[in-house]
């Protein structure tokens, strides 16, 4: 009965647009460069082995264009797809030589479209999607331009897993440097988290591995510190672990007259449940499910009616629970149990992929003390007022606590480890100022940091709210690692 679940419930996606950021050559001695391609090497493109797609080729729109369609009319000059990490050397190269901004894209999912921009270069990473196990060691190599559908299907067939998010056509590569929230959050961590060691290709042209042992201060870096700051990662190398053949899935939903009342039953339980269980909390602007929280559990569902009590106990609930196979429970998450692993991608993408993209925008807060009556009834009436206007939208919590918050703030660049949950607004198809004022009312009550992953190119005082007291040893590597900024995009470290 869940196979159609619209996954905009679960969490929010992006892409988006950018603008060229002025970045100057000359910093480095290099010939100057405009917003376009000048002269016949730029114009060339990169000497890759890969395709490389100029402005005005057959099959160019496509290839510029990002998951989100509101930044259509943010069009590169060529977009490149290197082949391996030599391919991604020589473009990096060839970009500083010729003074061709660049930005690295591995899904297109960016909340405020830092993976594309206008003229310069995109280096779409599609085709770095290998994927190798190690079940003796228990670590699984992944190329950046995986995304998450393949990974889960890939690893599962080994029996393992790495927490990541829901969304089936999000690449690995910004999702894991950002932070990576998903439904395995709570019992294995964030994706960044998990994450051994990484390869990246750096301004200066090297190719180096970030770990625990080399090159230690980059490595703490990328655990949560964005995408496009200090290189381009080709491959990730993550701890995996093992998943029962079975998990437990639930939904319990509530009439609209008794939100705020399921709101603060589930952010006084969430948090604290089983670091097994995680759940996100729904407030829809319209639908008949106005609110609803979806969630997994690693174990069997028979134990759910004594965990989810504090949920049910308000009045009007009604509770859907189930065991399935572990990959298909995530298929079921991505919205796509009754299509094939195929079909269960971006169209255009790869090829077979059947799911459209969307157009779509959002802002996020992180709360640490439970929301009072005022704040609940506030965001009821918020996402109540969103059935009001043309398009859709929702307001959606994230549950933290558990294996997330036992990381302390400094271990990694992900900093929001005192929290209690992730508010993410969003809105489809139009919305921005609903998006502005629900957004504004919360100020009193959360905060006032943001999680990365759900970038908002709108935000002021980005450095702290997305990175709060790490900001200032994040710069101190970018700059010790990129001290031109040639990667550079409108919020990037330093500014």
């Amino acid at each position: 009965m869940h196979d159609s679940i619209d996954r905009r419930g679960f969490l929010a996606r992006a892409a988006a647009a950018g603008v060229w950021l002025g970045w100057t050559p000359g910093a480095l001695g290099l010939t100057p460069a405009a917003r376009g391609l000048p002269g016949a090497a730029a114009s060339a493109g990169p000497p890759i082995r890969g395709p490389v797609i100029r402005r005005g080729a057959p099959g160019f729109a496509e290839a510029a264009h990002v998951y989100n369609s509101r930044f259509d009319s943010v069009l590169p000059s060529l977009v490149a797809r290197p082949l391996d990490a030599a391919d991604v050397r020589t473009a990096v190269q060839w970009g500083v030589a010729h003074g061709v901004p660049l930005r690295a894209r591995s899904g297109g999912h960016n909340y405020a479209g830092f993976s594309t921009l206008s003229g310069g270069m995109v280096l779409d990473l599609r085709n770095l999607r290998a994927i190798g196990v190690d079940t003796h060691a228990r670590t699984a190599t992944i190329g950046a331009g995986a995304q998450l559908i393949d990974v889960y299907s890939a690893l599962a067939a080994h029996g393992v897993t790495i927490p990541a998010g829901s969304c089936p056509s999000v690449g690995i590569g910004g999702h894991a440097l950002g932070g990576g929230m998903g439904l395995a959050g709570r019992k294995f961590g964030l994706t960044a988290d998990n994450l051994l060691s990484a390869r990246i290709v750096t301004a200066d042209g090297r190719q180096i591995t970030a770990s625990a042992h080399e090159n230690p201060d980059l490595y703490w870096a990328l655990r949560g510190g964005g995408g496009g700051n200090f290189g381009v990662v080709t491959s990730f190398t993550f701890r995996v672990h093992p998943v029962p053949r079975t998990v437990a899935w639930f939904f319990v939903s509530w009439p609209g007259s008794v939100a705020a009342d399921a709101l603060a039953a589930w952010q006084a339980w969430a948090p604290h449940a089983r670091p097994e269980l995680t759940s996100i909390f729904h407030l829809n602007g319209g639908g008949s499910n106005p609110a609803r929280v979806t969630g997994q559990y690693f174990g069997p569902a028979s134990d759910l009616h004594g965990l989810l009590g504090p949920l049910t106990a308000v009045g009007g609930a009604s509770v859907s629970t189930g065991d399935l196979d572990f990959f298909r429970t995530q298929l079921m998450w991505a919205g796509c149990s009754s299509i094939s692993l195929t079909a269960c991608h971006t169209a255009g993408t790869r090829p077979g992929g059947t799911l459209p993209r969307e157009s779509f925008q959002a802002k996020s807060d992180y709360v640490a003390k439970p929301l009072p009556a005022a704040a609940r009834n506030a965001l009821v009436q918020a996402a109540a007022a969103r059935a009001q206007i043309p398009g859709s939208g929702a307001i959606l919590f994230d549950s933290y606590g558990g294996a997330i918050n036992q990381v302390a703030p400094a271990a990694t660049a992900f900093v929001h480890r005192k929290v209690l949950f992730c508010i993410q607004y969003l809105s489809y198809n139009g919305g921005a100022d609903w998006l502005r004022s629900t957004h504004s009312r919360m100020r009193p009550y959360v905060t006032g940091g943001a999680y990365l992953n759900y970038t908002d190119p709108e935000l002021t005082g980005w450095q702290a709210a997305y990175y709060g007291s790490n900001y200032h040893r994040l710069l101190s590597i970018r700059r010790a690692i990129d001290p031109h900024h040639y990667f550079n995009f409108p919020q990037a470290i330093g500014r």
